[in-house]
């Protein structure tokens, strides 16, 4: 009896220690709804890393392009393009980001649209913050259990960490703008990402030549191996095939 009290103890411990890594989870949450915005940040404060609320579509995508979240938390109301369009607009910028739905209705087209954007779950208000907070954890969990994108020579991207590592573990020491580099190629992967692309997502706009972009290529090149980022001549570049 003492052997499985400890077993269940320990059992219960590795849990727990689970559940405390996702609260390192960056949350993003689009909503219009006054009283859903002031019931989340009420509650997910002191359970989250970083919990970030807009309003509006524009405001979720640009977001999204500028920073690394875990997870996005879509409400149907919100402002400027409708529920579809926000889906979509998310999904075409981040193909990966895990999603929640929230509604204040269940209709079809709303729960059809959740489902053809891969939603983890669709709730509907009102809402009981334990039901989310569940869902989120839930979610996470899921989630992080594939969360490496994995090379050839046992490169990986940890999307959790939000770091690329060698095989075995240890960390590539990649500058902002060549993580910022492969992770975009890693998003579009399959498609060949032309020059003004990369100029407007890795450099933001700002003033870079093809020899500066050339450069930081064969860096990455060099810290990891040739074929990582295959070159299309005059047309850009394109990630290496992804293992899994």
């Amino acid at each position: 009896m003492l052997l499985k009290l400890f077993y269940k103890e320990i059992t219960m411990l590795k849990t727990l220690k689970n559940i405390r890594k996702l609260y390192n989870a960056k949350l993003l949450f689009v909503s219009n709804d006054a009283e859903v915005k002031t019931t989340i940040e009420n509650e997910f404060d002191d359970y989250f890393k970083e919990l970030t609320l807009v309003k509006s579509t524009n405001e979720a995508v640009s977001l999204i392009e500028e920073n690394s979240y875990d997870m996005i938390i879509i409400d149907t109301d919100v402002e400027a393009k409708d529920f579809d369009d926000l889906c979509t607009n998310i999904s075409q910028s981040a193909p990966t980001l895990p999603k929640i739905i929230i509604s204040n209705k269940d209709n079809n087209e709303d729960i059809v649209t959740a489902i053809n954007n891969s939603a983890y779950t669709f709730l509907t208000k009102p809402l009981r913050p334990k039901d989310i907070k569940l869902a989120v954890i839930m979610c996470l969990n899921q989630t992080k259990r594939g969360d490496k994108i994995e090379f050839q020579n046992g490169i990986y991207f940890d999307e959790y960490r939000d770091q690329f590592f060698k095989a075995g573990g240890s960390l590539i020491d990649f500058t902002r703008l060549e993580k910022g580099f492969l992770k975009l190629l890693i998003v579009k992967k399959g498609d060949v990402v032309d020059y003004d692309t990369i100029k407007s997502v890795v450099w933001k706009g700002k003033n870079m030549s093809i020899y500066t972009m050339r450069n930081i290529v064969n860096k990455i090149r060099q810290k990891t191996y040739y074929e990582i980022i295959r070159n299309h001549s005059n047309r850009g570049y394109v990630i290496d095939d992804i293992q899994k």
